[in-house]
C-alpha cells in the first residue's frame, strides 16, 4: 500500500469559472477533481488519500469525501507536496496527481503502481506512446518528446519514496516549471542529455540513468499503455474538449 496526494492549488489565472480553484470547474456531472478523487478511492493500492488545495475545497471535500484528508495550500507545486508529506509522515511511497485528470480510472493508477513497485525505484514517472495517446483522445493536445524507443509523453503523476523528496527539491522545482518543454528540461538534466535529444539518439535508459546520477536516487520511467494519465486540462480548448470525450462515455 502507498499514500495518495492530490494536487489541487489554486489557478487565478484560470478564465470562465467563479473559482479559483481549477479542481471545482464543473465537467458534465461533477468536478474536476471528483473525476480523480473516484479514481483514487477505488484503487485497491492506496492507503491514505490526501488534497493540497484552498480552503474552499476542505468543505467539499468533508460533505462529500469524507475518508480524503485535507491540507491548505501553499504558494507553489513543490510547496504543497512538501506540506503534504511533511502532513502524512509515513514512509510509505507517494503517488503524487494533479486534480485536472477527467478520464483518470482506478485501473490506469493501479497499473502504474504495481509496475512502480516492481522496478524498486525511489521516482518513478509514468510515460506513454504518442500512437496510444492519438488512438483514444485525438483531439487531445498534448507536449511530446522522442527518443529511440518512439514518441512519447508524460503524465500528471509520480511516485516518491518521502526520504529522497528533500535532496531533490531544488531541481526538481525547476524541471517542474519547465514540464511542458522537453528542450529546457534536457538542458536543465545536462549538456549531453540535450544533445543527444537533439540528434534523436536518446534512449529512455540514458535519461534514467542520468536523472539517477543527477538526483542521487535510483529513477525509472513507467511506460504505460493508460493515456488516461496524462490527459490533463491546462487550457478553454482542453475544457471543451474533455466534455465531448465525457458527453460520448455518458
Amino acid at each position: 500500500m502507498i499514500n495518495a496526494v492530490i494536487l489541487a492549488g489554486s489557478d487565478k489565472n484560470k478564465s470562465g469559472t467563479p473559482y479559483e480553484c481549477k479542481a471545482l470547474i464543473k465537467i458534465g456531472e461533477k468536478f474536476l477533481i471528483e473525476y480523480v478523487l473516484d479514481a483514487v478511492c477505488s484503487s485497491k493500492h492506496i492507503s491514505r488519500r490526501v488534497v493540497v488545495g484552498p480552503v474552499q475545497l476542505k468543505e467539499f471535500l468533508i460533505s462529500r469525501y469524507p475518508q480524503v484528508e485535507f491540507v491548505e495550500e501553499d504558494t507553489s507545486i513543490m510547496k504543497n507536496a512538501k506540506k503534504a508529506i511533511e502532513f502524512l509522515n509515513d514512509n510509505k511511497k507517494i503517488l503524487f496527481l494533479t486534480a485536472d485528470l477527467p478520464f483518470i480510472t482506478a485501473e490506469a493508477i493501479d497499473h502504474f503502481i504495481e509496475e512502480s513497485i516492481k522496478s524498486g525505484a525511489d521516482i518513478c514517472y509514468p510515460i506513454v506512446e504518442k500512437s496510444i495517446n492519438d488512438e483514444k483522445y485525438p483531439q487531445m493536445k498534448r507536449t511530446y518528446g522522442t527518443v529511440k524507443e518512439g514518441t512519447f509523453t508524460g503524465g500528471n503523476a509520480i511516485i516518491i519514496t518521502p526520504s529522497v523528496f528533500e535532496k531533490c527539491y531544488s531541481l526538481a522545482e525547476k524541471l517542474v516549471e519547465k514540464r511542458k518543454n522537453p528542450i529546457a528540461m534536457a538542458r536543465l538534466i545536462g549538456p549531453t542529455i540535450l544533445l543527444l535529444f537533439l540528434t534523436k539518439r536518446l534512449s529512455i535508459r540514458k535519461v534514467e540513468k542520468r536523472v539517477s546520477k543527477v538526483f542521487k536516487v535510483k529513477a525509472k520511467a513507467i511506460i504505460s499503455t493508460y493515456p488516461e494519465l496524462g490527459q490533463d486540462v491546462d487550457k478553454d480548448s482542453d475544457l471543451m474538449v474533455a466534455k465531448f470525450y465525457l458527453e460520448k462515455k455518458r
